[in-house]
């Protein structure tokens, strides 16, 4: 007879302890009590069950899975929990270049104007062995340009792919939802053109707008929507009649969009027009930014991330975060927003709301886009009341100098091939860790990621030293605020402050020197103030105050009134002070009432620019040209006034080494590293015999 007391153990889902269940379990069977379990046949059997047994339980987690967004693994799941959201997910994004297109006009031509047609085609110099061809999305009409004696499309866009066009007849039989796929992978959906003809007969057509917002649609309006299908693909569709306005048989669709390459194209910069405009063919094309923003369709990882907060957000602008949301979802050429509110600005101001960007490549994004943002994006849908307003994006540039030491017997690799690849470890933790708004740099992060870059590295060590930019105004007296963001190393031994490039200025007889800026040596080291501790007597005259200490040059006289002394100017704090006291003399006698205590310098410093003579001596040329908080971290030029900057792109670059190697950004603030400039990684590699 059958024991059924003893139960299966359903717990485990591991195949082999499945099948050792069974076994436990027929064992204790009546029927079954003789039975050698290892025999062919019933081995077979158990075999069989214990192999549908966990099919089955892998089947059905895998389906509890794709019931989620957070656990779905295949993509089509997220995509069509995403669409409950009503999020979209991103395509592909065309890369995205800025030029100055100009066309000359042949002599005795008298065109009075030009346009340029959409899609008209440019090709890139090779990237990486490959040329790729570039669009305009947009019909541009300009005038004759007497000035340049050419027609200038100035800040023109172009973007990188395929124009592609695709013409579908609507029929209601067989297609009640009015529902088209597009053909091609690749395609950016935001080049997407929608224009609906009335028959095959008619050539009257209108124009289709993407919906954007279902509560602003009414039953007349034309507009369609677009999803991603199953297979990755888009498909557009239309209204019933009551959403937008519907299809009617016979209507011939007309779909104009690009197919892109993707980031592969990102950096194209340098162009050239295929073919002519207007029968003109004589053309010049300057590069004014180049290509990028290209990507791939929106990972499954990113649709998780974003469409939870976009159906938040419900394409309103309130709150900070909606707007980030927006402009990260149309406008796909940041690689990083940040928006706060007037009352957090420092200092407050009600009424506004703050943004800055970064671009996808290089640092500074244009007025034109500032304007498109602000006008499409933000002003739509944000608060009346509240105007937006751009920032400039405040970068902290990195100098990494890296040590490292590595075990020659533990890889076959060069020195030269370990350094590239914890340069390349650099980087990556760069993009993964910076180049964002709110990051924050921690160096043990930084040599985590160096020493888990190769196996044959045993340790290493790192400083950093950081880097603020400005471009000065040539010719003319300006004061500038260099910001670090974080406290600085007072007059270190080995790294202290200095500039480059060369900026040049007029010495003393009128002479064009190439000068730098420097701390002034002890200038943080003077006395900073003498308080009163005591003072009691009485004085008739003014009596004196004598600086004793390890620096020299300190004076400092006291201020009387009806007899008393009220306080202590430092009129000169002097220098390589590190301790000092102060007695007071009255009538050449010393007056044992009176105690004070002394302050040393340490917050403030003073900048100093000076450059080399003819016979190579180093001569100051201004003592006073700055001065430095090392505690906020902030070092203010004034009056620099200099005649040039011996720099193709006139930038003045100010070093200085920060007084701890772990430090974050706010607001407006990002920490970087230019990978274009081969000075930001130095990297000293030694090996261990």
């Amino acid at each position: 007879m059958a024991n059924t007391d003893q139960k299966l153990v359903v717990s485990e889902l591991d195949f082999a302890q499945i099948k050792n269940n069974l076994k436990n379990f027929l064992r204790d069977q009546s029927e079954f009590s003789d039975f050698d379990f290892e025999a062919a046949g019933i081995n077979v059997l158990l075999d069989v069950l214990a192999y549908n047994t966990h099919y089955m339980a892998y089947y059905n987690n895998m389906i509890a899975n794709e019931m989620f967004l957070d656990t779905a693994l295949l993509r089509d799941s997220v995509v069509s929990h995403a669409k409950m959201l009503g999020y979209t997910p991103v395509s592909s994004i065309a890369p995205r270049a800025t030029v100055n297109l100009q066309i000359t006009r042949p002599a005795g031509d008298t065109t009075p104007s030009l346009t340029l047609p959409k899609f008209t085609r440019l090709q890139s110099t090779p990237l990486n062995g490959i040329s790729y061809t570039f669009v305009n999305v947009d019909t541009k009409t300009v005038d004759y340009d007497p000035t340049c004696n050419r027609f200038c499309f100035d800040d023109l866009y172009i973007y990188q792919g395929q124009p592609l066009t695709y013409t579908f007849a609507y029929n209601s039989t067989n297609n009640e939802s009015q529902s088209f796929e597009l053909p091609d992978a690749g395609i950016d959906t935001s080049t997407i053109e929608v224009l609906v003809q009335e028959s095959s007969t008619s050539l009257k057509t209108e124009r289709y707008l993407l919906a954007t917002d279902i509560t602003t649609v009414a039953s007349n309006n034309a507009v369609y929507f677009i999803e991603e299908s199953r297979n990755g693909k888009y498909k557009i569709y239309f209204g019933d009649g009551v959403i937008g306005k519907s299809l009617i048989n016979g209507n011939i669709v007309i779909v104009n969009y690009l197919r892109t390459d993707g980031a592969v194209a990102n950096k194209c910069n340098a162009f050239s027009l295929i073919g002519s405009v207007g029968g003109f063919t004589n053309s010049i094309v300057y590069p004014i930014k180049a290509a990028s923003g290209g990507t791939g369709q929106e990972s499954i990882s990113k649709i998780r991330f974003s469409a939870p907060k976009a159906y938040v957000s419900s394409n309103r602008g309130v709150t900070t975060d909606d707007l980030i949301a927006l402009i990260n979802k149309n406008y796909p050429y940041f690689e990083a927003v940040n928006v706060w509110g007037g009352e957090e600005n420092d200092p407050p101001i009600y009424g506004k709301v703050f943004i800055a960007a970064k671009p996808t490549l290089g640092f500074e994004i244009t007025e034109t886009e500032k304007i498109d943002v602000i006008n499409n994006i933000i002003k739509p849908v944000s608060v009346v009341t509240v105007l937006p307003e751009f920032v400039n994006v405040d970068y902290s540039y990195l100098n990494i100098f890296a040590e490292v030491n590595y075990d020659k017997s533990k890889t076959t690799k060069s020195a030269d091939s370990i350094k590239a690849t914890i340069r390349n470890a650099i980087v990556n933790f760069k993009n993964g860790e910076l180049d964002k708004f709110n990051s924050k740099f921690k160096l043990s992060r930084l040599l985590r990621a160096i020493d888990d870059s190769d196996i044959s590295i045993s340790y290493s060590d790192a400083f950093t030293l950081i880097e603020k930019r400005v471009i000065p105004q040539i010719g003319a007296a300006r004061n500038y605020k260099l910001d670090f963001s974080t406290s600085l190393s007072r007059e270190d031994p080995e790294y202290k402050l200095y500039s480059a490039p060369a900026f040049t200025q007029y010495d003393s007889e009128g002479v064009v020197r190439s000068c730098f800026f420097e701390e002034t040596p002890g200038s943080s080291s003077g006395i900073d103030s003498i308080e009163i501790n005591s003072a009691t007597s009485s004085y008739d005259s003014v009596p004196t105050i004598v600086i004793n200490g390890d620096g020299v040059g300190a004076n400092a006289y006291p201020i009387v009134v009806n007899g008393k002394i009220t306080s202590i100017v430092v009129d000169d704090p002097g220098v390589n002070y590190t301790t000092a006291t102060a007695l007071l003399y009255y009538q050449d006698e010393l007056d044992l009432t009176a105690t004070f205590t002394v302050s040393i310098q340490g917050r403030y410093g003073a900048i100093r620019s000076y450059y080399f003579d003819d016979n190579n001596i180093k001569t100051i040329l201004n003592a006073e040209a700055g001065t430095i908080d090392y505690v906020f971290g902030v070092i203010s030029l004034k009056e620099f006034d200099p005649i040039n900057i011996l720099d193709p792109i006139k930038t003045l670059r100010v070093v200085a080494k920060p007084k701890t190697n772990n430090f974050e950004s706010s607001r407006n603030r990002i920490i970087t590293l230019d990978e274009e400039d081969t000075e930001s990684i130095k990297i000293t590699i030694k090996s261990l015999e």
